[in-house]
């Protein structure tokens, strides 16, 4: 009898429809190498091949900045973009969630100041309001992205994240607890993306799944901004890279580090995946 109810639940499990979502940033694109590594490849063109499987791109980039991994755009079924700001199904815009002007310039009166610059992300292009080495050194790790200088950014474009650039973390916490009409995702040291509450990657998949249902959903992460897709999931997996332990906390997993390229391996060993 017990024989018999494991088989039907292993025909279950492989009957099911499944979602799998990946971070992009140091989950699946190496920064420190500009490129996703064989093994992790490998995984995506597997989960691919698969039955009943929907593969999801959870990032803080927008459409624009996936010039990084161009080739396999066409992979992915649902996108999560700029944090849970524009949703995407097969490539196709269904859902956004822009700043309004009245907050943006809230911002820019209470950060009057202070030394913090502030960043403007729209569905193309990303202005700051001035040069700022602390700009230039963060933009070299996410490769693709390179802000204009233009403080009058957001009259003409409809703006859909904020980023903030400091001297410290400590500089950030400050802002982010003046602002609390937004929440704050560090991202590197005296950086972070600020972006409505109700906006996140767990919305964003929430709200596609409403569109594309399933019953399983597997997520991947590495950031703060992806603690929310992990609480979400059946399965949520945090990579070892991570140096966020609030994300590790609500994993079911962790994955090795990024640079070690076992992310195939480690869904082999789990069961994650059919073989």
């Amino acid at each position: 009898m017990i024989a018999f109810m494991l088989i039907c639940y292993n025909k279950c499990e492989e009957n099911m429809k499944k979602a799998y979502y990946f971070d992009l940033d140091n989950t699946l694109f190496f920064n420190d190498e500009g490129r996703i590594l064989p093994n992790t490849l490998k995984l995506l063109y597997e989960l691919k091949k698969q039955p009943d499987t929907i593969l999801g791109l959870a990032t803080g980039r927008s459409l624009e900045k996936l010039t990084i991994i161009k080739d396999i755009i066409p992979f992915f079924d649902h996108m999560v973009l700029i944090n849970g700001a524009m949703l995407y199904i097969n490539g196709t815009l269904v859902h956004d969630t822009p700043i309004s002007i009245k907050d943006i310039e809230y911002v820019f009166t209470i950060l009057k100041d202070t030394n913090i610059n502030i960043g403007m992300v729209s569905e193309k292009d990303d202005a700051i309001l001035y040069p700022d080495a602390r700009v230039d050194h963060a933009m070299q790790t996410l490769r693709g992205i390179h802000p204009i200088v233009d403080p009058q950014f957001y009259l003409n474009q409809r703006i859909y994240q904020l980023w903030m650039f400091a001297d410290s973390d400590d500089d950030i916490q400050a802002v982010a607890h003046k602002l609390t009409q937004f929440n704050c995702f560090p991202w590197h040291v005296g950086g972070a993306d600020f972006i409505y509450p109700h906006v996140h990657k767990a919305s964003g998949i929430k709200y596609l799944r409403h569109l594309d249902p399933y019953d399983q959903l597997i997520t991947v992460g590495d950031g703060l901004n992806d603690v929310s897709m992990i609480k979400l999931a059946d399965i949520g997996i945090a990579m070892d890279n991570s140096r966020f332990d609030a994300l590790k906390k609500e994993a079911t997993f962790i994955a090795p580090h990024i640079k070690y390229d076992l992310l195939y391996e480690f869904f082999i060993k789990h069961q994650l995946i059919l073989t």
